[in-house]
C-alpha cells in the first residue's frame, strides 16, 4: 500500500512539482531563489537607471555587486563613452537559477545617446548568493554582452551639413561657412593680457571668461567666441601668441558677410543650456546650435538628425570588434523666407547712410509678405524693425483720418490749423518745422501733418473709435510670427486727453516698424494683411475686413498729395510714391527728444522707416527711403 502512494507521488510530482509534507521542499526553495535573486536584480535595474541619469552616480548600483569599486567605475566608464543622457533598464521575465546559489535574468536596456538617439539592448544580469545575501556578479556583461572585464565601447557622431535659409526665389541666404571658435585654456594658464585682448579684438568680457576657465576642469577648452575663419586671420598675428589661448576649426551657417539681414537670419553659437533645450534630444552640447532668429525658431528642420555608430572594441589591441549600433543621420530641411535678396541689401545699404540707429521693414501690400526688414547703421542683435516698440508720431494719422471719415467726414472737412490746443488742461503742439497756416481743410492738415488741426476733432470721435480703427489695419493683435515681434497697441483712452494724444500716435499708442509698414500696405492694397515672414509656417490671409472703399480712396490720395505737395515731398522723384511723414516725442535718459518716421508705398511695395533721435519724417527718415527707392523700381 504505501509502494502504490508512492508510486501515485512521485506521478503527481512529475506533474505538480508537489505532493510532499515538507514545507522545504524543492519547489518551495526554488520559489524563494527567484524571489531573492529578482529582488536584487530589481534594485540594481533602477539603481543603473539611476546612475546614468543626469547628475548620476554609480556608487549604489556598484554597491548591489560583489566587487563594488570595479563595477562602479565600470558602469560610470560606459555611460561617460555612451553619452547617454538617461537609459530605462528593465528585467525580463522570472529569474533562472540554475542551482541555489546561481540565478540569470534578461535586462532590456534602451539608452538615450544625447545627440544621436535610443540604444536598445539585451545583457543579462548574474545574481550570487553570497552567504545569506545576493550579490549581481559584477562583469561587464552585466552591462552590455561582450563587454567582459576589458572590451570597451565607442561611439561616433556624424553631422549632416545643416540646410540654409532661402529667400522668396530660393537663393540660399546662409551656407555651411568656415569658422574659428577662439577660447582659453582652463585653469589659470591665460594671462590679464589675455582676457584684456578677448574684451579689445573680440568684444568678450574678459572678466568673465577668467571666471569661467578657472572654475572649469583641468584640460578643458573654454569657448568664448566663434568668427568667421577670415576675421580670425586678421587676428591670428595678435591673439595666437598670448597665453592660454587655444583654438577649433569648423563650420557654421552663416549669411555672405556679418551684417547681411542678422536680425532675421539670427545667430549661432555652441549650444547652452537653454538653446540645447530648444534644439532638442539629438542635440549636443558641443553643437553649434541657433541662438536667434530663424537659426534658432527652426532649428531642428535645419540641423536634420544627426547619424552615429557603436562599435564594441578589443581592450588591448583597441581594435574593433563589431558595431553593435548605426543609425543613418538625415539631412536638414531649408527654411524658405519671403524675403527678396536684392531689396534687403538695399535697405542695408539706405540705413547704412545714416549716423542714428535706424530700422527700415518693406512689405508685399497685396500679401503681407515681408520683403525686407533692416537695422542699422550698426549690426545690432535686437531686432528694432520687429520687436521695437515705438509711438508712431504722426505716422498713425492714416488710422486718425480714417476714423474721422467714419464719423461722416470728408477730405474737405474744415480743420483749422492752430500753434496750440488745450484739452483739458493739456496743451499740444505742433512739431517744430510747421507754423500754423489757420483755415484748411483735412487733406491739408494731412499732407501738412498738422496735430492741432487734427486733436481739433476729438469730441467727433467715440471713446473706442481709434481702437477700433486701429484694429481694421491690424493694429493691436498678435501677429504671430515665426519670430518675435511686436502688433502695436491702442488701448482705449481713458480721458479726453489720452483720446487727443492717440490721434497724432503719442501717449499710450505703440507700434513696431513693421506694424506701421502693416497700415501702409492696408491702404495700398485696401485690406490689412497678416505679415508672413515663413510661408506655411506663418498665418497668412487679412488681418481684418477690407476697408469702406471711399475711405481707401482717400487716403491714397492724401499719402500721394503728401509726396507732391506735403511734408513727403523729399520723395517726389522716386516715382508714384504715396508716404505719410511722422516725428514722436519720446523721453530717453530723462530727457525729450524725437524719433523721425516715413511710411508709405510705391507699386505693390509698402514700407516703414524710424531714426531713432532723428529730426523730423520729412529731414531724416525721407532721405533714407529715397536711396532705398532708388534701388529698384
Amino acid at each position: 500500500m504505501k509502494r502504490t502512494t508512492a508510486i501515485v507521488c512521485l506521478s503527481s510530482l512529475l506533474i505538480t512539482a508537489g505532493c510532499s509534507d515538507s514545507k522545504s521542499g524543492s519547489g518551495k526553495s526554488g520559489n524563494d531563489e527567484q524571489k531573492a535573486s529578482g529582488a536584487v536584480i530589481k534594485q540594481f535595474a533602477d539603481a543603473w537607471v539611476k546612475a546614468w541619469a543626469p547628475d548620476g552616480k554609480p556608487d549604489a548600483a556598484g554597491a548591489l555587486t560583489d566587487n563594488p569599486t570595479v563595477f562602479a567605475k565600470r558602469l560610470d566608464d560606459t555611460d561617460t563613452a555612451l553619452v547617454a543622457s538617461t537609459v530605462t533598464v528593465s528585467p525580463q521575465g522570472d529569474p533562472k537559477c540554475s542551482d541555489a546559489n546561481n540565478c540569470t535574468q534578461e535586462l532590456a536596456v534602451e539608452a538615450q545617446l544625447r545627440g544621436i538617439g535610443a540604444m536598445k539592448w539585451t545583457s543579462t544580469a548574474t545574481a550570487v548568493k553570497t552567504g545569506d545575501a545576493w550579490k549581481i556578479k559584477a562583469s561587464g556583461d552585466t552591462i552590455y554582452p561582450g563587454l567582459g572585464d576589458a572590451n570597451y565601447l565607442k561611439r561616433v557622431r556624424a553631422l549632416p551639413a545643416r540646410a540654409s535659409i532661402l529667400d522668396r526665389n530660393g537663393v540660399a541666404l546662409t551656407a555651411n561657412r568656415p569658422v574659428v571658435i577662439v577660447g582659453v585654456a582652463s585653469g589659470i594658464t591665460a594671462t590679464p593680457a589675455t582676457y584684456a585682448a578677448f574684451t579689445k579684438n573680440l568684444q568678450v568680457d574678459g572678466a568673465k571668461l577668467a571666471a569661467r576657465a578657472k572654475a572649469a576642469p583641468a584640460g578643458q577648452f573654454v569657448d568664448a567666441i566663434t568668427i568667421r575663419a577670415e576675421q580670425w586671420e586678421a587676428l591670428r598675428p595678435t591673439m595666437s601668441k598670448l597665453p592660454g589661448v587655444l583654438t577649433m576649426g569648423g563650420t557654421q551657417s552663416l549669411p555672405p558677410n556679418a551684417t547681411f539681414a542678422r536680425s532675421i537670419i539670427g545667430t549661432m553659437k555652441t549650444a547652452t543650456a537653454d538653446t540645447l533645450k530648444n534644439a532638442g534630444t539629438q542635440a549636443s552640447a558641443q553643437d553649434q546650435v541657433g541662438t536667434t532668429g530663424l537659426q534658432y525658431a527652426f532649428q531642428q528642420q535645419l540641423a536634420g538628425t544627426p547619424g552615429g555608430t557603436v562599435t564594441l572594441r578589443d581592450g588591448k589591441t583597441k581594435l574593433t570588434i563589431k558595431t553593435v549600433f548605426s543609425q543613418k543621420g538625415t539631412a536638414g530641411k531649408p527654411v524658405k523666407t519671403t524675403l527678396d535678396t536684392n531689396m534687403q541689401k538695399a535697405a542695408e545699404a539706405a540705413l547704412a547712410t545714416s549716423k542714428l540707429q535706424a530700422s527700415l521693414v518693406a512689405v508685399q501690400a497685396s500679401t503681407g509678405q515681408i520683403l525686407a526688414a533692416a537695422n542699422g547703421p550698426t549690426v545690432a542683435a535686437y531686432n528694432r524693425a520687429f520687436q521695437g516698440q515705438y509711438a508712431p508720431g504722426s505716422t498713425f494719422k492714416i488710422v486718425t483720418s480714417a476714423a474721422l471719415l467714419a464719423s461722416g467726414e470728408t477730405a474737405a472737412t474744415p480743420l483749422p490749423c492752430t500753434n496750440t490746443i488745450n484739452v483739458f488742461g493739456k496743451t499740444f503742439k505742433n512739431y517744430d518745422g510747421l507754423a500754423a497756416y489757420g483755415a484748411g481743410t483735412m487733406q491739408k492738415a494731412f499732407n501738412e501733418s498738422c496735430n492741432t488741426a487734427f486733436i481739433s476733432q476729438h469730441a467727433r470721435l467715440p471713446k473706442d473709435a481709434m481702437t477700433k480703427t486701429a484694429a481694421m489695419f491690424g493694429i493691436g493683435r498678435d501677429l504671430n510670427l515665426s519670430i518675435s515681434a511686436y502688433g502695436g497697441q491702442v488701448p482705449a483712452p481713458k480721458d479726453d486727453v489720452a483720446e487727443a494724444a492717440s490721434m497724432i500716435g503719442q501717449g499710450t499708442v505703440t507700434a513696431s516698424p513693421l506694424a506701421i509698414s502693416l497700415v501702409a500696405a492696408a491702404v495700398d492694397h485696401g485690406t490689412a494683411m497678416k505679415p508672413v515672414l515663413v510661408p506655411g509656417k506663418d498665418a497668412a490671409g487679412a488681418a481684418a475686413s477690407p476697408l469702406p472703399a471711399a475711405t481707401v480712396a482717400n487716403l491714397r490720395t492724401f499719402m500721394r498729395t503728401t509726396v507732391t505737395s506735403g511734408t513727403g515731398s523729399v520723395l517726389a522723384g522716386s516715382g508714384a510714391v504715396a508716404a505719410k511723414t511722422g516725428t514722436a516725442e519720446v523721453v530717453s535718459g530723462g530727457k525729450v527728444i524725437t524719433n523721425a518716421w516715413m511710411a508709405g508705398y510705391r507699386g505693390d511695395v509698402a514700407f516703414a522707416v524710424i531714426v531713432e533721435g532723428g529730426t523730423s519724417g520729412s529731414h531724416t527718415a525721407g532721405p533714407i527711403l529715397k536711396t532705398f527707392l532708388a534701388s529698384f523700381k
